[in-house]
C-alpha cells in the first residue's frame, strides 16, 4: 500500500508539471521504471527518489507523506532552519517560530518542541533567563499533557543551563533527574540521551569521580560509536583522553585523542563541533603537540565564525593563546589573549575573565614584566572566589605565590601559598567523598 501512495505521488507530481514518464526518466532511467515505479511494483532507492523530487520540482516531503503529515513536517522543517537561522539573522528566526506556533495550535507535541527550540535559540543568543523560562515551560507542558519522552529533553537542557552558570549542585540534580526519565522511557540510547549521559561523565571527572567517570564516558562511547554519532563520539574520547592524561597513561590519552580528532573530523559545524574541538586543542597542549593543537584551534575558530558563537570565542582565544605561549610567539599570544579578555568583559563572563587575565599572567612572565603579571594574577584569584570555583582559586594563588617568592615579597607569597594549600585540600577531600 504504501508503494502504491507513492507512485501515485509520483505520477500526481509529473502531471502537475505536465511532463511524461520519458522526460523524469532521462538521462539515467527508464520509462518502463518509472511505469512501474508509479504502478507500486517496485520501489526507488534513496539517491533515486531524490533525483526524481529534483525532477519534478518538488520536495521528498510531498512524495513520502499524506497530506494530514505534511504540516507536522513542515514544521519540524521550521524549526530546524529557526535553529540554524539563530545566530545571524534574529528577524527571520521570529517569522519561522511565529509560522511553527501557528502549526502547533492543535498539536501538543509539536508544542512541546516549539518551547524547546525557543530554549535553544534563546540560550544560544545568551539570553540564559528567556532559555531557563523556555525550558520550564517545556517541562511543564509535558507534564500537563502526558507527554513523557520530553521530560528528560527538558530537564536535560536545564541541567545544561545551570551548568553553564557555573551552578553544579543545581546542574547535577537535574541531569540525574533527566537520566532517571531517559531509562524509563527506554530513549537513553537516543542522540540527546546520549549527550546527556555524556554531560554527566563530564561532570563526574571534574569532581574527580573518576572510576565513575570512565565507566559513563566508556557507555556513552560505545553507544555513539553503534549509532554514527560523530560529535558525541568525538567528545566522549576527549573525556577519556583527560582521565588517562590525569592518571599519568599518556599512551592511552593519544590513542583516545585520535579517535576524537578522526570523530570530529566527520562533524557538521555547530556549536558543540566548537567546544570539542577547543577541548582537543587543549588535551593536545597538555601533550606537547603544540603545533596540532594549534591547526585544531584555528578550526574552532572558523567554525564559531560560521555559526556565529560569539558567545564562546573568547574561551577558544584564550586557550589558542596559551598554546602560543607555549610555542614561544609571545606577541600574538598577548594579542590573541587580549581579544579573548574583550570579548569575555563583552559578555559579562567572569570565569572566563578570570582564566583570561591568568593566560595574560603567564604571558607577561615569560616578557619579564613581573608587577603586570602580580596584579593580574591577584584580579584572578578574587574573581574565582567570588565564583566559588576551589580549583581554580587553588591553581592561581599557587601561581602567585610562587611568583612573590621569585620577586622576595615572602609575607604575601606565604598568604597566597597557604590560599593555595587549604583550597586544594578541600577539593581533594571532596573528590575522596564523591569516589567514596
Amino acid at each position: 500500500m504504501w508503494l502504491r501512495r507513492l507512485g501515485g505521488h509520483i505520477r500526481q507530481a509529473r502531471r502537475i508539471r505536465g511532463f511524461t514518464q520519458t522526460d523524469i526518466a532521462r538521462p539515467n532511467l527508464t520509462k518502463s521504471f518509472i511505469s512501474l515505479l508509479e504502478s507500486g511494483r517496485t520501489y526507488p532507492s534513496v539517491n533515486t527518489l531524490v533525483t526524481l523530487a529534483s525532477r519534478l520540482q518538488t520536495s521528498m516531503a510531498l512524495l513520502l507523506l499524506e497530506t494530514p503529515q505534511l504540516p507536522r513536517e513542515t514544521a519540524l522543517n521550521l524549526l530546524e532552519l529557526a535553529r540554524a537561522s539563530a545566530s545571524s539573522n534574529a528577524p527571520k528566526t521570529d517569522r519561522l517560530l511565529a509560522a511553527v506556533e501557528t502549526l502547533a495550535e492543535d498539536a501538543n507535541d509539536l508544542r512541546a518542541e516549539l518551547l524547546l527550540t525557543r530554549g535553544d535559540i534563546a540560550f544560544m543568543q545568551g539570553r540564559h533567563r528567556d532559555a531557563e523560562r523556555a525550558f520550564s515551560d517545556a517541562l511543564a507542558w509535558s507534564r500537563k499533557n502526558q507527554l513523557q519522552p520530553f521530560e528528560p529533553r527538558a530537564l536535560s537542557r536545564m541541567a545544561h543551563l545551570a551548568l553553564t552558570r557555573h551552578e553544579e549542585d543545581a546542574g547535577r540534580e537535574r541531569l540525574e533527574n533527566a537520566l532517571a526519565q531517559f531509562r524509563s522511557t527506554r530513549t537513553l540510547r537516543s542522540a540527546e540521551g546520549c549527550k546527556a549521559l555524556l554531560t554527566y561523565g563530564e561532570l563526574m571527572s571534574r569532581q574527580s569521580r573518576t572510576a565513575r567517570a570512565q565507566r559513563i564516558l566508556l557507555e556513552v562511547a560505545q553507544a555513539a560509536q553503534r549509532q554514527d554519532l560523530t560529535l558525541i563520539l568525538g567528545r566522549a574520547q576527549l573525556g577519556l583522553a583527560r582521565i588517562h592524561l590525569a592518571a599519568g597513561r599518556n599512551p592511552a590519552a593519544v590513542a583516545a585523542l585520535r579517535i576524537a580528532k578522526d570523530a570530529l573530523a566527520e562533524t557538521d559545524d555547530s556549536l558543540d563541533l566548537a567546544t570539542g574541538l577547543r577541548t582537543l586543542g587543549r588535551l593536545l597542549h597538555e601533550t606537547g603537540e603544540f603545533d596540532d593543537a594549534h591547526e585544531v584551534l584555528a578550526r574552532a575558530l572558523q567554525v564559531q565564525d560560521r555559526v556565529g558563537d560569539v558567545r564562546n570565542k573568547a574561551a577558544t582565544l584564550d586557550e589558542l593563546a596559551r598554546v602560543l605561549t607555549r610555542m614561544g610567539k609571545l606577541t600574538e599570544a598577548q594579542r590573541e589573549a587580549k581579544a579573548a579578555l574583550a570579548l569575555a568583559e563583552e559578555h559579562h563572563d567572569q570565569v572566563q575573565k578570570a582564566r583570561c587575565l591568568v593566560t595574560l599572567a603567564e604571558v607577561a612572565k615569560a616578557q619579564r614584566r613581573w608587577k603586570q603579571a602580580v596584579d593580574q594574577l591577584k584580579e584572578a584569584v578574587e574573581l574565582f572566589k567570588r565564583a566559588r570555583l576551589p580549583a581554580e582559586v587553588g591553581a592561581a594563588a599557587r601561581e602567585l605565590g610562587m611568583l612573590l617568592k621569585e620577586r622576595g615579597d615572602h609575607a604575601a607569597a606565604a598568604d597566597y601559598l597557604a590560599m593555595a594549600i587549604s583550597t586544594e585540600t578541600g577539593t581533594r577531600e571532596r573528590g575522596s567523598a564523591g569516589t567514596r
